[in-house]
């Protein structure tokens, strides 16, 4: 994990648990583990397997406090992993933590935000632990509270910090501010105008493009007994410092339909400008009404380019949460067209299946299976990515639970032309402070 990424995430975590501690209403969830793994491609190469014995540990955690002062919820995960032949031993860690420090009631609050994820180096290689890097997104900022009549209003601004360990050209800093009015019909519909505008200067100009951004939109959101939705519909100007200009629609949708208490099926469609760092933010764990304890660091599967891109999605899922058996699908078709031509564009596709089942009391059956298809349009190429889990966990007490875990990854890349195939299985003891 790169010094950077560790001193300005462990800053921003700091702050949220200091300005929450006082108030002694922050509650503290956190998971402690070790364990064996035995993995039979460790450096994932297409041949010549290296086959690996690893010892882990790890601790996730999960702040949160819902006060008059102080909101804030961080997320966090960092494993150790000692490796018997090689491979570097290390740290890999995720942080996703949000503050808002409320210091005058209805008038003046400040936001800090951060995401720390890891991220691969060559978004067309395997994800090896030596093709891996610490990506950090840090915003900062005041927010001001006003009305203007029955208008609600918030002006924000912004100091937003984007580092990643290894790509350079992803460096940069910005500033942005925005301008929220809002109208509240009753306690289930309210109706919103927003501008919002954000000046980008990279570290190294040669390698990416300095840019100012504009997006000026309507949001309309309604809950209902059993459908809730928001949408939102406006525009967006991308000015760039060598005089090019682009524009485009901006068009999002979030929808959902409750069939009692134990089922939700949510859709979500996108049109408009997006980039990494925006992407980081707008996808924050910490902020998520269902954040929980971090089970493991992953790899996001994004890619660490400064170029903005148009982006294009839909995605529908399906929720079931019964007393001893949960569900999850999920099936998502994106477009990614990025405004810089060094950059292939993307049509991803991707399908997600996970379930639990309660076999007993303390025993517990859990399953995954998630598959990806990436097609590089001007490469002529596609990477298709398999990946299927399984994992037993026997609860002994409240607290100390044990666990076995298998997983497969198989990658067939057309950019590498080659396949890459894994197993691994995991065997682990884990201490929670609270019970699930």
């Amino acid at each position: 994990m790169g010094s950077c990424s560790i001193r300005v995430s462990l800053v921003a975590a700091a702050l949220a648990v200091h300005i929450a501690a006082p108030a002694q209403a922050a509650r503290i969830d956190y998971t402690v583990d070790a364990g064996v793994e035995h993995d039979d491609n460790v450096r994932l190469t297409p041949v010549d397997a290296d086959s690996q014995r690893i010892l882990r540990a790890g601790l996730g955690f999960l702040v949160t406090q819902d006060g008059s002062a102080v909101q804030a919820a961080v997320a966090g995960r960092a494993d150790y992993r000692d490796f018997q032949g090689g491979l570097d031993d290390g740290v890999e860690g995720m942080l996703s933590a949000y503050l808002n420090w409320v210091l005058l009631q209805d008038r003046l609050s400040f936001t800090v935000q951060d995401e720390l994820e890891l991220q691969a180096i060559d978004r067309y290689a395997a994800d090896a632990p030596d093709n891996r890097q610490q990506v950090n997104v840090l915003s900062a900022g005041p927010n001001f509270l006003f009305d203007l009549g029955s208008l609600h209003g918030r002006l924000e601004a912004r100091w937003i910090d984007t580092r990643a360990e290894v790509t350079d050209e992803f460096d940069s800093s910005r500033v942005g501010v925005a301008l929220r009015l809002t109208r509240e019909f009753d306690d289930r519909s309210r109706l919103g105008f927003n501008a919002q505008w954000t000046d980008t200067d990279y570290d190294q100009p040669l390698l990416a493009r300095d840019h100012q951004r504009t997006d000026v939109y309507a949001r309309f959101e309604r809950q209902q007994a059993h459908i809730d939705y928001a949408i939102d519909a406006g525009y967006s100007w991308l000015d760039y410092a060598d005089g090019e200009t682009r524009d485009s629609p901006l068009l999002r949708l979030e929808a959902g339909w409750r069939q009692g208490e134990r089922n939700r099926i949510s859709l979500a469609l996108a049109y408009q400008f997006s980039d990494a760092a925006d992407q980081a933010l707008v996808d924050g764990a910490a902020g998520r009404p269902e954040a929980t304890v971090p089970g493991g660091v992953l790899v996001d599967g994004g890619a660490i380019v400064p170029s903005v891109y148009r982006l294009q999605r839909a995605a529908l899922a399906w929720d079931h949460a019964g007393e001893r058996f949960g569900l999850r699908t999920e099936a998502y078709a994106q477009r990614l067209r990025y405004v810089d031509a060094f950059v292939p564009d993307e049509d991803d596709r991707g399908l997600l299946l996970a379930l639990t089942y309660r076999l007993a009391p303390s025993v517990t059956l859990a399953g995954w299976a998630d598959f990806e298809w990436i097609e590089y349009r001007q490469l002529g190429a596609e990477d298709e990515a398999r990946r299927i889990g399984l994992s037993l966990e026997k609860s002994w007490t409240r607290h100390w639970s044990t666990s076995l875990s298998y997983y497969r990854y198989e990658r067939d890349s057309g950019v590498l032309d080659n396949e890459v195939r894994q197993n691994v299985w995991y065997l682990w003891m884990s201490y929670r402070n609270r019970p699930r």
